[in-house]
């Protein structure tokens, strides 16, 4: 039989905790200790590894290269952990906890939808969808932070592949639209091509957000600066502005079709036809979580009930 590793799990979670907070106090009051003891705690660790796993000065100044290693594993080992309980359970209550899914802001209408089908279908497992940027997706898959992500498929500026990324199931393809009050664009609702709407004072998402990202590539492609006006990170700030200051922006269909847009007027965007690749992302793992399983299994349900309005 292999030893024991030479260290405790609360040693990890405090690691962690030390991770989230970024100060030794806030990290020790989070996890129930006094300050001493969290860097006690914290010593002992890098003695059983051999090597520091932070920077010390006055305050936490980060983590050295060995600790951010450990801080991976820390976050990977606790994962597994909660995957065994989760697993042992889940044979007699069924998936239970709760389900983190990281969600682009664009794909908040669908992954409520989803949301709702794993609330009727597993009443012990609480869904919690977190708007965030499809890099910070990235990164909590990959930390383990996640549970799964509602994200882009293609990298920005890219022409959408036939390949998907490794655990991933494509669910949809979003395209662009202008939104404004009528007033604002001087043509009659349908199409708009990306050089007119550039022309219009516009509001976008920051550029942090890849959906920002897709739409400053749409109009590099055709030579021309929008007449950016405001940006923000938040699509309810974006359409505030819209309806009561007379500016325009561009949405994915998604959001229209999703009710944002009551009020407002919607023209298509062509020239070029811009098209990206949302899909379900979750992380490398094996065995697959139950929260996963269940989430898999909300999904295949939420997609033959869009089958069936489709062929109505």
């Amino acid at each position: 039989m292999e030893r024991l590793p030479p260290y405790e799990l609360v040693d990890l979670r405090l690691l962690i905790a030390l991770a989230e907070h970024r100060h030794f106090a806030r990290a020790a009051q989070a996890c129930g200790l006094s300050q001493p003891a969290l860097s006690a705690r914290i010593r002992k660790l890098e003695n059983a590894l051999q090597t520091p796993l932070i920077y010390r000065a006055k305050r936490f100044e980060g983590f050295t290269p060995d600790g951010e290693l450990a801080l991976g594993w820390a976050r990977r080992i606790l994962a597994d952990c909660a995957g065994l309980v989760q697993d042992v359970r889940a044979e007699e209550q069924g998936p239970h906890g709760t389900l983190r899914i990281g969600v682009v802001p664009s794909a908040t209408p669908y992954a409520g939808r989803l949301s709702g089908q794993i609330a009727v279908k597993f009443p012990n497992l609480m869904p919690q969808l977190l708007s965030l940027s499809s890099k910070a997706i990235g990164t909590g898959l990959s930390d383990f932070s996640l549970d799964a992500g509602v994200t882009y498929l293609d990298t920005e500026g890219a022409e959408p592949s036939a390949e998907l990324p490794a655990n991933s199931r494509y669910l949809f393809t979003e395209t662009y639209c202008v939104v404004a009050r009528a007033e604002v664009v001087p043509r009659p609702t349908g199409e708009l091509t990306w050089t007119e709407a550039a022309n219009l004072p516009i509001g976008l998402l920051t550029r942090d957000m890849q959906n920002r990202r897709i739409i400053d590539d749409a109009f590099r492609r055709v030579g021309i600066t929008p007449n950016l006006r405001f940006e923000s990170n938040s699509f309810n700030a974006i359409l505030s502005l819209v309806r009561d200051h007379g500016f325009a922006t561009i949405l994915p269909l998604l959001q229209v079709e999703a009710g944002l847009t009551e009020d407002l007027e919607v023209w298509d965007l062509v020239e070029p036809n811009v098209e990206a690749r949302v899909g379900l992302v979750i992380p490398d793992r094996d065995p697959i979580l139950p929260v996963t399983r269940a989430l898999l299994t909300a999904l295949d349900e939420l997609e033959n009930v869009r089958s069936s309005e489709l062929i109505r």
